[in-house]
């Protein structure tokens, strides 16, 4: 699957979008819109927000079109655009907690910080433990740091290489090598104290 994408990624044109026709934005909208959604799923863990925020990816890329240089793959480009939305999506919403919690923003808002996977009640011990741990996993994830966050959903969700990341991301290689090695410590250690092996 992943690689029929992309192979229909690699029929997008890499040059400059500059005078792109809505035609040719059309195609590269169908064949990069999954993946982008996938990874901002990955990143806010709520369905709605990964939506709205995936059609504002695309139009920010529709309006910056002209910046696109083709240095990097236009996946990358348009996956460092998501990355860029959902981090200021998280700063938004500390601003807006802090707000509530001080009363400055008394509207009725629920305050929803983690959105839960809905899960099925088919409910044998195994993967009553199994849904624990995956939950305790996306809670030490939730706390890294917005970049090691972003790198271990890259590197553990999308799959992504090193180069890949570094393209999304606007770093150099051997500092996503830092970063994921830190977060995995960080997210390992996390488990350790909660006693998960």
């Amino acid at each position: 699957m992943e690689n029929a994408i992309s192979a229909r990624a690699s029929a997008v044109p890499v040059r400059s979008m500059e005078g792109i026709a809505a035609a040719d934005f059309n195609q590269l909208v169908q064949t990069h819109q999954r993946r982008v959604y996938r990874v901002l799923l990955s990143l806010l863990r709520d369905p709605d927000a990964a939506d709205t925020l995936t059609q504002e990816c695309f139009l920010r890329a529709y309006e910056r079109r002209a910046q696109f240089r083709g240095e990097s793959p236009v996946q990358a480009w348009l996956l460092r655009i998501a990355v860029n939305l959902a981090r200021d999506y998280h700063r938004n919403r500390r601003v807006s907690f802090w707000r509530r919690l001080v009363g400055e923003n008394d509207s009725n808002g629920e305050g929803s910080a983690i959105s839960n996977v809905p899960a099925r009640e088919s409910s044998p011990e195994q993967v009553l433990l199994a849904r624990e741990e995956v939950a305790a996993v996306w809670r030490a994830v939730e706390q890294l740091s917005p970049r090691q966050h972003a790198i271990f959903i890259l590197h553990f969700v999308e799959e992504m290489t090193m180069a890949e990341m570094a393209a999304v991301l606007g770093i150099e290689s051997g500092t996503v090598k830092v970063h994921l090695f830190r977060a995995l410590n960080s997210v390992r250690k996390k488990m350790e104290d909660q006693q998960w092996r």
